[in-house]
């Protein structure tokens, strides 16, 4: 069990860039930024992580991946200080800049790790990536929350310096950890019984190489997601909705990704089949046309639930079609991290002109079609290529 403590990382990081994002937004908006201004800064650590994703996913390999997860951990951790020591709120852009090429240092890295570490057990990559798609999402909805509770009740006055400070001990938690978990794991894996490796039971090899397909899906649910964070606060707002409701509904939608990513652990060929995938995109749709059409609070924690439903179905399929493929995952993970970063950056910036111009509904229905195309175009690749592992689901 000790080595599960390697999917904390994940969580940690994801901890620290929730917090950055949430920090820097904020400093902005009350020293009077312009809304463009305020999300600049996560356009610029967006184009920096999607671009350096790219490069490291070229570089890395299962032998010096913790090496440049090392790395990301202890040079997080300095930038963390650097928010502190030059704090002006404008050069808050720069440190974003930096944070981007950390981030891009750990999450293709540390996935090919897991698979180094995992990936040869019985059931290895359905548990891996369910571990680290429930680790991130958690991290992600943990963030802010510690955030607000450090900077807006404990210490209200400049708490964000404490916040900052605790991400550079997390930052150094990351950096340091990750060797003593490395040699653990390796020791425990040399001395399993070869019959608890590389299972004939689950023999994905046979399977179709759907990378592909796991970026037409996360296109749609990556964009709508970004919508689902950055204009959801807006249109409460207008409805005058508390801020304790909007941050538990956009905590909730983080919430039952993370635990629905951790259900998927079950399943062995789900992923590959028509049924589930229709399901879990409808349940998406759906909670899309609660955040647009909703008015009330019910309705938007409803749609919340769906919503997450679907986040957690469609990035457990981005990263398992990426690490199932035995040659190429690295390549195929550094365009999963520059995918996340781009729509990152699309999302929120088209989503912000249709709200403007068409009315603050719109966006998350044109999000919707995107998700109802991406639909259709998985149903009918998985219906045309059913005959190469039919077979397989026989044995599920």
């Amino acid at each position: 069990m000790f080595r599960f403590l390697i999917f904390s990382f994940p969580a940690i990081m994801d901890v620290i860039l929730g917090a950055v994002f949430f920090i820097a937004a904020v400093r902005l908006s009350e020293h009077g930024a312009t809304p463009f201004m305020v999300t600049l800064s996560m356009a610029v650590w967006a184009i920096v992580y999607s671009l350096c994703s790219v490069v490291v996913g070229r570089l890395v390999t299962p032998r010096n991946a913790a090496g440049i997860i090392s790395f990301s951990g202890l040079f997080i951790a300095l930038v963390s200080l650097g928010f502190i020591t030059f704090n002006g709120v404008y050069f808050q852009y720069f440190w974003m800049f930096f944070i981007g090429i950390g981030m891009a240092c750990f999450f293709c890295p540390f996935q090919v790790f897991m698979k180094a570490m995992e990936g040869s057990r019985k059931g290895g990559l359905v548990r891996s990536t369910s571990l680290y798609t429930f680790s991130w999402s958690m991290g992600l909805a943990t963030g802010p929350f510690i955030v607000g509770l450090v900077w807006g009740e404990l210490v209200k006055e400049n708490g964000w310096i404490y916040c900052h400070l605790l991400n550079a001990v997390l930052a150094c938690v990351v950096g340091l950890g990750i060797w003593p978990l490395k040699n653990y794991c390796e020791s425990k894996l040399s001395l399993e019984p070869e019959e608890s490796l590389v299972s004939s039971e689950i023999d994905y090899t046979k399977m179709p190489d759907l990378a592909w397909l796991g970026w037409v899906m996360a296109t749609a649910g990556c964009i709508s997601v970004s919508l689902v964070r950055t204009l959801f606060p807006y249109k409460s707002s207008l409805l005058e909705i508390s801020r304790l409701d909007q941050g538990n509904v956009l905590a909730l939608v983080s919430c039952v990704q993370a635990i629905t990513a951790l259900c998927l652990m079950r399943g062995k060929y789900w992923m590959y089949r028509v049924l589930p995938l229709v399901l879990m995109s409808i349940s998406g749709l759906i909670g899309l046309l609660l955040f647009a059409y909703g008015s009330t609070v019910p309705l938007f924690y409803l749609g919340a639930v769906l919503y997450g439903i679907y986040a957690g179905s469609f990035f457990f399929c981005l990263v398992f079609y990426s690490l199932v493929h035995p040659v190429r995952s690295a390549g195929y993970l550094s365009i999963n991290e520059a995918l996340v970063g781009l729509t990152g950056i699309l999302g929120p910036l088209a989503g912000g002109y249709l709200a403007g111009i068409a009315g603050v509904n719109i966006p998350f229905i044109g999000a919707g079609l995107l998700v109802l195309a991406a639909l259709i175009i998985q149903s009918v690749t998985i219906v045309r290529k059913s005959f190469v592992f039919a077979s397989e689901f026989e044995q599920s």
